[in-house]
């Protein structure tokens, strides 16, 4: 990394750690705000906020696993993904498709992320909506990094990132010959170095910010 991008990274990491996200920092400090149960067919969801709130399941619907972390809670069934949110104050939901295998699930306090065989999926708790990003053909991942401000899927063809400010998944291709060297995170950043450049991914940022 030369000086002027080692300068830029510099610039960025102040910038991150003197504006802090506020509603992050809220979530953090009041705690689960969330809580979920199953009862009588029924995904139920309470918050200080919103007082009980319901979504029916479908006949033949199995719930798989459900969780809650400061603003969000979810509940991953073996047909659809429910998350509910204490600022939305209602479930969303979004379909899995047929035959669609859930690797892998993370709750933190801000958002959720799902991984399945095809997708990668996020729950925004700031607004309660559902994000995808699916997964090429030969595309797998191998690595995953999470801290309470952002996460890092690291594919064989892509490192794609996800923070509670982003619209959307955002995602860096990675060249035939480059190579994952080390993830840390830095002040609420998460830093992704390869064999030929440094990736930031930070909740105050827009997307990936790049340094050779």
């Amino acid at each position: 990394m030369t000086v002027s991008h080692r300068m830029l990274l510099v610039i960025v990491l102040s910038l991150h750690t003197y504006y802090p996200w506020l509603g992050i920092a809220h979530a953090l400090e009041t705690g689960t705000e969330v809580a979920l149960w199953l009862e009588s067919g029924h995904a139920v969801a309470t918050s200080p906020f919103s007082g009980r709130r319901e979504i029916r399941l479908e006949a033949q619907e199995r719930v798989i696993g459900s969780g809650a972390n400061g603003i969000n809670g979810i509940v991953v069934t073996s047909r659809r993904l429910l998350g509910f949110s204490s600022r939305s104050l209602t479930w969303n939901k979004i379909d899995l498709d047929l035959n669609e295998k859930v690797l892998e699930r993370k709750i933190l306090a801000a958002f959720s992320l799902v991984r399945t065989d095809r997708n990668l999926y996020a729950f925004r708790g700031a607004n309660g909506l559902w994000f995808e990003d699916t997964l090429g053909m030969r595309e797998q991942v191998t690595r995953f990094h999470s801290n309470d401000y952002g996460a890092v899927f690291i594919t064989n063809e892509r490192v794609i990132g996800f923070t509670p400010l982003l619209g959307s998944f955002s995602s860096k291709p990675l060249d035939v010959h480059e190579h994952i060297v080390e993830i840390e995170n830095e002040n609420g950043l998460i830093l992704v170095s390869t064999t030929r450049r440094t990736l930031v991914l930070g909740s105050r940022l827009s997307g990936w910010e790049e340094f050779e």
